[in-house]
């Protein structure tokens, strides 16, 4: 009877770790165990890259479809640069419905691996990059996109921040302007400048390279996501709140996880000591 008791406590143990590590708030909750679903192509992806659009970071969307023929749900993975903050992980119906999905997130040198299972061929990944400093007036960066998949066609769109001069984009040398009858557009009182390649290689990089000057230290947008006009925004936006949440529960993870292991190493000592 005693032994009994002893596994069913230790397989209690064993099972509030693992649900707490489900809870990794970094890693989103992991999609399963296995390798990503292979021959997997891409038919159309866009990225969106918007420099100091709600916060000063880039705020960078990844959509697209993979093309018909497997078997879905399956398994995928994206690279983003690394330290980035996840703010919707997607699988888009056939209807246009987004459904969220769990991830996890594994550093890969300069990149973080974002995977994640997708119910449908259609994906959505938003994320904001690490906080770059605005206290200069002349910004400068390079945003480099490396490719999960074979991509046939990628569109690239490059938002120019609201009260920015200067703005210069040197493409990716295999990129060409994506419309011909005007090389910058406007949207919303935004310009943008859109690119495109073709018959990407798994694990491409393609490289944009942005520079311009900027006197503020205010994102184009407020945090509800409308045009600013004067009053200061709050210096902690959402995304810093994210990471802030991130850090916390990777140290509450951690304490209850050795809190767990001390008691029962405990138990089994009172145990041992009762026999």
């Amino acid at each position: 009877m005693k032994r009994v008791n002893c596994i069913t406590y230790l397989a209690a143990v064993f099972l509030l770790a693992a649900l707490s590590a489900g809870c990794d708030s970094d890693s989103g909750s992991s999609p399963g165990v296995g390798e990503a679903t292979k021959d997997l192509s891409i038919g159309r992806m866009r990225v969106s890259i918007w420099p100091e659009y709600d916060e000063p970071s880039i705020l960078a969307i990844y959509d697209g479809k993979f093309e018909e023929g497997a078997d879905y749900p399956i398994k995928t993975s994206f690279f983003v640069p690394k330290g980035s903050v996840i703010s919707d992980a997607c699988s888009l119906s056939y209807s246009g419905q987004h459904f969220c999905q769990l991830y996890k997130t594994i550093p890969r040198g300069e990149y973080d691996e974002v995977s994640l299972l997708l119910p449908y061929p259609n994906f959505y990944l938003s994320f904001h990059t690490p906080q770059f400093d605005v206290t200069e007036a002349k910004r400068a960066f390079t945003y480099r996109i490396k490719s999960n998949h074979p991509v046939k066609t990628m569109q690239i769109d490059i938002q120019q921040p609201l009260r920015s001069t200067a703005f210069n984009i040197s493409p990716d040398k295999r990129a060409a302007v994506a419309h011909n009858d005007s090389t910058i557009r406007v949207l919303k009182g935004f310009k943008h400048t859109s690119y495109a390649l073709h018959d990407i290689s798994e694990g491409q990089e393609s490289v944009f390279k942005l520079a311009y000057d900027k006197k503020d230290p205010k994102p184009s947008v407020d945090i509800k996501y409308t045009s600013m006009t004067g009053p200061e925004v709050s210096t902690t936006s959402p995304y810093e709140t994210l990471r802030n949440i991130r850090t916390f529960i990777y140290i509450l993870f951690g304490s209850g996880l050795i809190a767990m292991i001390a008691l029962a190493i405990r138990f089994f000592r009172s145990r041992k000591q009762g026999d």
